[in-house]
């Protein structure tokens, strides 16, 4: 049985270089091109990796951003389930063909919604999580949570089929690490499967509606962001990490699209913006799924 190590905040953070390395090309050379609602966004000067200037020069820190609370459980019911359900239930018959241990593990799990389809698919589903309060919640459903940073848990290598991370990846402050610890984590011929906002929406230019796109619907929480991938830019990290086969998935339909606000005349706004988005075929989120090789690389 695999044990759950936790980890302070203090003792990740000692372990960061300041300013943050890029997760592509492990320079330390960024370059502010933009700002984005009120918040820097920074440029790799080598490979054009984005980031939010805050997280990469240590001003800001993730944690605390991502601690719940039941008030927070109940806006993700409201505004996020019911466009995250449709997504997770695409995915997950795409997942049979990785299916050998018919063990799946979820990193950022929060509530355990996803882990619940899981389980009716007949996976035996785990997840990973920081925040003490979800994974209370996703533990009072049955499921094995393991709570803290996943580089400081005691998990067994070579363990499971599939690994997901649902908007998750853009959050972490050292992405390139924990790519290369879920690549120890799976068997031989296991995934790892991402979904994220695609940044080349932040470069999309021209007229209002590009400019509202950006600063007030693409998305909501960019400045909470740390790094934003595109699909050539995370492609290229799974596979400097032992992923030998990637392959990305740019659907982005109306049903998967979260329009979330604090008030109906925010959300009403939002989704005036992102109707049109869509209509454009404008960059939202994208899927990335990143094969682990056969000789277990």
């Amino acid at each position: 049985m695999s044990a759950s190590a936790k980890v302070t905040p203090a003792a990740v953070q000692a372990k960061i270089d300041r300013p943050l390395k890029c997760p592509i090309c492990c320079r330390q050379d960024w370059k502010h091109v933009q700002t984005v609602r009120a918040a820097s966004i920074s440029r790799c000067a080598q490979c054009g990796l984005l980031g939010t200037t805050d997280f990469l020069k240590g001003v800001n820190t993730t944690y605390g951003i991502y601690e719940t609370s039941p008030e927070h459980h109940l806006v993700y019911r409201q505004q996020y389930m019911n466009r995250r359900q449709p997504m997770y239930e695409r995915v997950m018959p795409s997942l049979e063909r990785f299916r050998r241990t018919g063990r799946l593990l979820e990193i950022g799990c929060s509530y355990g919604y996803f882990l619940e389809i899981a389980r009716r698919a007949g996976w035996r589903a785990e997840g990973v999580e920081i925040s003490g309060y979800a994974a209370g919640v996703a533990r009072s459903k049955g499921f094995e949570i393991h709570q803290g940073e996943l580089q400081a848990l005691v998990l067994d290598p070579r363990s499971y089929d599939v690994i997901v991370m649902w908007d998750v990846i853009e959050h972490l402050l050292n992405p390139a690490e924990v790519v290369e610890r879920c690549a120890e984590l799976l068997v031989p011929g296991g995934t790892l499967v991402a979904r994220t906002p695609n940044a080349h929406a932040l470069g999309t230019r021209g007229g209002l509606f590009c400019l509202a796109y950006r600063q007030f619907v693409y998305p909501a929480n960019t400045p909470e962001h740390v790094f934003h991938f595109t699909p050539e830019s995370l492609c290229s990290l799974l596979r400097k990490k032992g992923f030998g086969r990637v392959e990305t998935d740019n659907y982005g339909g109306w049903e998967e699209r979260i329009i979330s606000g604090r008030n109906a005349i925010v959300r009403m706004g939002r989704g005036v913006i992102m109707r049109y988005a869509l209509f454009r075929g404008w960059p939202y989120e994208f899927l990335i799924t990143g094969m682990k090789g056969q000789a277990g690389s």
